[in-house]
Protein backbone atom coordinates (compact mmCIF):
# COMPACT_ATOMS: atom_id res chain seq x y z
CA UNK A 1 0.00 0.00 0.00
CA UNK A 2 1.06 3.81 -0.35
CA UNK A 3 -0.08 6.00 1.92
CA UNK A 4 0.05 9.46 0.82
CA UNK A 5 -1.04 12.52 3.39
CA UNK A 6 -1.49 15.90 2.72
CA UNK A 7 -3.00 18.92 3.76
CA UNK A 8 -1.75 17.93 7.59
CA UNK A 9 -1.75 20.50 10.40
CA UNK A 10 -0.62 20.37 13.91
CA UNK A 11 -0.78 22.74 16.79
CA UNK A 12 1.36 20.43 19.30
CA UNK A 13 2.74 21.07 23.12
CA UNK A 14 5.46 18.94 22.37
CA UNK A 15 8.30 17.56 20.41
CA UNK A 16 7.89 13.79 20.66
CA UNK A 17 5.69 12.92 17.20
CA UNK A 18 3.15 10.69 17.71
CA UNK A 19 1.12 11.10 14.32
CA UNK A 20 -2.91 11.97 14.05
CA UNK A 21 -3.02 8.97 15.64
CA UNK A 22 -0.88 8.61 18.75
CA UNK A 23 -2.25 12.04 19.03
CA UNK A 24 -6.11 10.74 19.23
CA UNK A 25 -4.79 8.46 21.61
CA UNK A 26 -2.48 9.61 24.16
CA UNK A 27 0.33 8.06 22.71
CA UNK A 28 -1.34 4.60 23.82
CA UNK A 29 0.20 3.21 20.79
CA UNK A 30 2.94 0.87 21.42
CA UNK A 31 0.86 -2.44 21.20
CA UNK A 32 -0.86 -1.42 18.35
CA UNK A 33 -0.17 -2.23 14.41
CA UNK A 34 0.91 1.11 12.97
CA UNK A 35 2.26 2.66 9.63
CA UNK A 36 4.76 5.71 10.12
CA UNK A 37 3.78 6.58 13.51
CA UNK A 38 5.36 3.55 14.20
CA UNK A 39 8.68 4.40 12.99
CA UNK A 40 8.73 7.03 16.28
CA UNK A 41 7.02 5.39 18.69
CA UNK A 42 7.60 1.33 18.20
CA UNK A 43 9.82 0.59 15.07
CA UNK A 44 8.38 -3.44 15.23
CA UNK A 45 5.26 -1.93 15.04
CA UNK A 46 4.70 -1.33 11.33
CA UNK A 47 5.90 -5.26 10.07
CA UNK A 48 3.23 -6.63 10.49
CA UNK A 49 1.35 -3.83 8.61
CA UNK A 50 2.36 -5.46 4.78
CA UNK A 51 1.97 -1.58 3.21
CA UNK A 52 3.61 0.95 1.42
CA UNK A 53 3.09 4.57 3.24
CA UNK A 54 4.21 7.65 2.53
CA UNK A 55 3.15 10.96 4.97
CA UNK A 56 4.07 14.37 4.97
CA UNK A 57 3.84 16.90 8.14
CA UNK A 58 4.06 20.21 9.39
CA UNK A 59 2.98 21.63 12.96
CA UNK A 60 3.40 23.62 15.67
CA UNK A 61 4.20 24.08 18.97
CA UNK A 62 3.29 26.96 21.34
CA UNK A 63 4.63 27.33 24.78
CA UNK A 64 2.89 29.91 27.17
CA UNK A 65 6.56 29.45 28.80
CA UNK A 66 9.19 29.87 26.01
CA UNK A 67 9.38 30.11 22.49
CA UNK A 68 7.67 28.56 20.08
CA UNK A 69 8.52 26.11 17.05
CA UNK A 70 7.36 25.39 13.70
CA UNK A 71 8.25 21.08 12.29
CA UNK A 72 8.14 19.98 9.13
CA UNK A 73 7.86 16.00 8.84
CA UNK A 74 8.05 13.59 6.16
CA UNK A 75 8.36 9.57 6.24
CA UNK A 76 8.23 6.88 3.92
CA UNK A 77 7.61 3.00 4.95
CA UNK A 78 7.93 -0.10 3.03
CA UNK A 79 6.04 -3.26 4.86
CA UNK A 80 5.28 -5.31 1.98
CA UNK A 81 8.11 -7.54 1.76
CA UNK A 82 7.97 -10.60 5.02
CA UNK A 83 11.86 -10.00 4.96
CA UNK A 84 12.56 -6.85 6.40
CA UNK A 85 10.73 -3.94 6.70
CA UNK A 86 12.26 -0.36 6.27
CA UNK A 87 11.23 3.16 7.07
CA UNK A 88 12.93 6.45 6.73
CA UNK A 89 12.14 10.00 8.07
CA UNK A 90 13.24 13.75 8.05
CA UNK A 91 11.33 16.42 10.27
CA UNK A 92 12.84 19.82 10.44
CA UNK A 93 12.44 21.92 13.63
CA UNK A 94 12.35 25.56 13.44
CA UNK A 95 12.62 28.28 16.45
CA UNK A 96 10.31 31.12 15.52
CA UNK A 97 11.68 34.28 15.47
CA UNK A 98 15.21 33.14 16.00
CA UNK A 99 17.58 32.04 13.51
CA UNK A 100 18.48 28.62 14.85
CA UNK A 101 16.80 24.85 13.53
CA UNK A 102 17.30 21.51 14.01
CA UNK A 103 17.09 18.10 11.29
CA UNK A 104 16.25 15.04 12.65
CA UNK A 105 16.41 12.16 10.47
CA UNK A 106 15.52 8.76 10.95
CA UNK A 107 15.99 5.13 9.83
CA UNK A 108 13.89 2.22 11.02
CA UNK A 109 14.17 -1.55 10.16
CA UNK A 110 12.00 -4.61 11.72
CA UNK A 111 11.55 -7.95 10.68
CA UNK A 112 9.23 -10.66 11.42
CA UNK A 113 9.98 -14.12 13.42
CA UNK A 114 7.58 -16.85 13.36
CA UNK A 115 4.56 -14.77 11.83
CA UNK A 116 3.97 -13.85 15.91
CA UNK A 117 7.06 -11.45 16.79
CA UNK A 118 8.75 -8.84 15.31
CA UNK A 119 11.77 -6.51 16.14
CA UNK A 120 12.73 -3.32 15.11
CA UNK A 121 15.48 0.29 15.92
CA UNK A 122 15.06 3.07 14.46
CA UNK A 123 18.52 5.03 14.69
CA UNK A 124 17.91 8.69 15.04
CA UNK A 125 20.34 11.53 14.48
CA UNK A 126 20.34 15.26 15.14
CA UNK A 127 21.48 18.20 13.39
CA UNK A 128 21.60 21.60 15.33
CA UNK A 129 22.19 24.74 14.26
CA UNK A 130 22.08 27.55 16.96
CA UNK A 131 23.11 30.94 17.00
CA UNK A 132 26.08 30.36 18.54
CA UNK A 133 27.07 26.64 17.93
CA UNK A 134 26.24 23.36 16.26
CA UNK A 135 25.69 20.11 18.32
CA UNK A 136 25.34 17.01 16.64
CA UNK A 137 23.66 14.24 18.48
CA UNK A 138 22.81 10.07 17.82
CA UNK A 139 20.33 8.02 19.36
CA UNK A 140 18.01 4.14 19.02
CA UNK A 141 14.64 3.26 20.03
CA UNK A 142 14.53 -0.72 20.01
CA UNK A 143 11.09 -2.09 20.11
CA UNK A 144 9.19 -5.59 20.26
CA UNK A 145 6.09 -6.35 18.92
CA UNK A 146 3.83 -9.45 19.84
CA UNK A 147 0.70 -10.93 18.55
CA UNK A 148 -0.28 -13.09 21.36
CA UNK A 149 -3.68 -14.19 20.43
CA UNK A 150 -5.57 -13.24 16.99
CA UNK A 151 -7.42 -10.35 19.48
CA UNK A 152 -4.27 -9.26 21.72
CA UNK A 153 -1.08 -7.51 20.76
CA UNK A 154 1.77 -6.68 22.92
CA UNK A 155 4.82 -4.25 22.17
CA UNK A 156 7.37 -2.99 24.08
CA UNK A 157 10.09 -0.43 23.60
CA UNK A 158 13.19 1.14 24.79
CA UNK A 159 13.49 5.03 23.99
CA UNK A 160 17.04 6.60 23.40
CA UNK A 161 18.58 3.95 24.56
CA UNK A 162 22.34 5.56 24.40
CA UNK A 163 20.98 8.15 26.95
CA UNK A 164 19.05 11.23 27.78
CA UNK A 165 20.13 14.00 25.11
CA UNK A 166 19.01 17.79 25.13
CA UNK A 167 18.16 19.34 22.43
CA UNK A 168 16.64 23.13 21.63
CA UNK A 169 15.76 23.11 25.19
CA UNK A 170 14.14 19.82 25.70
CA UNK A 171 15.58 16.35 26.29
CA UNK A 172 15.12 13.14 25.15
CA UNK A 173 14.27 10.98 27.93
CA UNK A 174 15.92 7.73 28.26
CA UNK A 175 12.41 5.65 28.68
CA UNK A 176 10.81 2.71 29.01
CA UNK A 177 7.61 1.44 27.60
CA UNK A 178 5.19 -1.77 27.45
CA UNK A 179 1.79 -1.50 25.36
CA UNK A 180 -1.48 -3.84 24.91
CA UNK A 181 -4.13 -3.47 22.38
CA UNK A 182 -7.42 -5.82 22.51
CA UNK A 183 -10.32 -6.33 20.74
CA UNK A 184 -13.07 -5.86 23.45
CA UNK A 185 -16.00 -5.86 21.06
CA UNK A 186 -16.93 -6.18 17.46
CA UNK A 187 -16.39 -2.50 16.59
CA UNK A 188 -14.14 -1.75 19.78
CA UNK A 189 -10.83 -1.85 20.20
CA UNK A 190 -8.68 -0.87 23.43
CA UNK A 191 -5.20 -0.14 24.61
CA UNK A 192 -3.13 0.88 27.80
CA UNK A 193 0.47 1.44 28.18
CA UNK A 194 3.07 2.33 30.82
CA UNK A 195 5.83 4.01 30.36
CA UNK A 196 8.76 4.81 32.88
CA UNK A 197 11.91 7.50 32.77
CA UNK A 198 14.65 5.08 33.56
CA UNK A 199 16.76 8.62 34.63
CA UNK A 200 14.42 9.11 37.77
CA UNK A 201 14.15 6.93 40.49
CA UNK A 202 12.03 3.75 40.23
CA UNK A 203 8.50 5.67 41.98
CA UNK A 204 9.00 8.91 39.84
CA UNK A 205 7.53 10.02 36.22
CA UNK A 206 5.10 6.83 35.68
CA UNK A 207 2.90 7.45 33.16
CA UNK A 208 -0.38 5.60 32.29
CA UNK A 209 -1.79 5.89 29.05
CA UNK A 210 -5.00 4.94 27.64
CA UNK A 211 -7.00 4.86 24.66
CA UNK A 212 -10.48 3.34 22.42
CA UNK A 213 -10.95 3.18 18.84
CA UNK A 214 -14.47 2.72 17.91
CA UNK A 215 -14.57 1.40 14.29
CA UNK A 216 -17.47 1.23 12.18
CA UNK A 217 -18.11 -0.83 8.92
CA UNK A 218 -19.18 2.64 7.30
CA UNK A 219 -15.16 3.50 7.88
CA UNK A 220 -16.16 6.05 10.80
CA UNK A 221 -13.50 5.88 13.39
CA UNK A 222 -13.84 7.81 16.85
CA UNK A 223 -10.76 7.88 18.96
CA UNK A 224 -10.20 8.84 22.59
CA UNK A 225 -7.79 8.87 25.11
CA UNK A 226 -6.10 9.87 28.28
CA UNK A 227 -2.69 9.87 30.32
CA UNK A 228 -1.63 10.15 33.69
CA UNK A 229 1.34 10.65 35.67
CA UNK A 230 2.91 11.72 38.73
CA UNK A 231 4.45 14.64 36.78
CA UNK A 232 1.10 16.95 36.46
CA UNK A 233 2.26 18.50 33.25
CA UNK A 234 2.43 15.27 31.53
CA UNK A 235 -1.30 14.40 32.02
CA UNK A 236 -3.18 14.93 29.16
CA UNK A 237 -6.66 13.83 27.74
CA UNK A 238 -7.55 13.60 23.69
CA UNK A 239 -10.36 12.99 20.94
CA UNK A 240 -9.83 12.01 17.55
CA UNK A 241 -12.56 11.74 14.18
CA UNK A 242 -12.10 9.69 11.27
CA UNK A 243 -13.47 8.26 7.96
CA UNK A 244 -11.82 5.86 5.83
CA UNK A 245 -12.91 4.14 2.72
CA UNK A 246 -11.80 2.90 -0.96
CA UNK A 247 -8.06 4.55 -0.53
CA UNK A 248 -8.91 8.08 0.97
CA UNK A 249 -9.26 9.22 4.50
CA UNK A 250 -9.56 12.04 6.53
CA UNK A 251 -8.35 12.43 10.31
CA UNK A 252 -8.58 14.90 13.01
CA UNK A 253 -7.76 14.70 16.31
CA UNK A 254 -6.51 17.23 19.85
CA UNK A 255 -5.11 16.32 22.67
CA UNK A 256 -5.02 19.24 25.98
CA UNK A 257 -2.84 19.05 28.87
CA UNK A 258 -4.97 19.21 32.09
CA UNK A 259 -2.22 21.68 33.61
CA UNK A 260 -3.10 25.34 34.13
CA UNK A 261 -1.49 25.77 31.02
CA UNK A 262 -3.87 24.40 28.86
CA UNK A 263 -1.35 23.76 26.29
CA UNK A 264 -3.65 21.91 23.15
CA UNK A 265 -2.84 19.68 20.10
CA UNK A 266 -5.03 19.75 17.33
CA UNK A 267 -4.34 17.41 13.98
CA UNK A 268 -5.67 16.95 10.65
CA UNK A 269 -4.95 14.97 8.15
CA UNK A 270 -6.09 13.81 4.38
CA UNK A 271 -4.78 10.47 2.60
CA UNK A 272 -4.67 8.33 -0.06
CA UNK A 273 -3.68 4.47 -0.11
CA UNK A 274 -3.56 1.54 -2.54
CA UNK A 275 -1.79 -1.71 -2.04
Amino acid sequence: MLGFLSGYFIICSGWAFQGVRGIALSNAIRGAVGLNEALYVNPAGFAFSGRYSVEGQSFYLPSQQGPAFWVLNGSVVDAHLRGLQAGLGFSRKIQVGRDQFENAYYLALSTIFKDIVSVGMTGKYFHQDLENAENQMLNLDIGTFWVLTSQLQMGMVGHNVLGPKTHLGETLKRELGIGFRGKLWDFLMGSVDISKNLDRSWKEDIAVHGGLEFVRQTGILTQMGLSLSDQKDQNRYSFGLGWAQHKFGVFYAFQNSMDSLRRMTQALSLRIFFQ
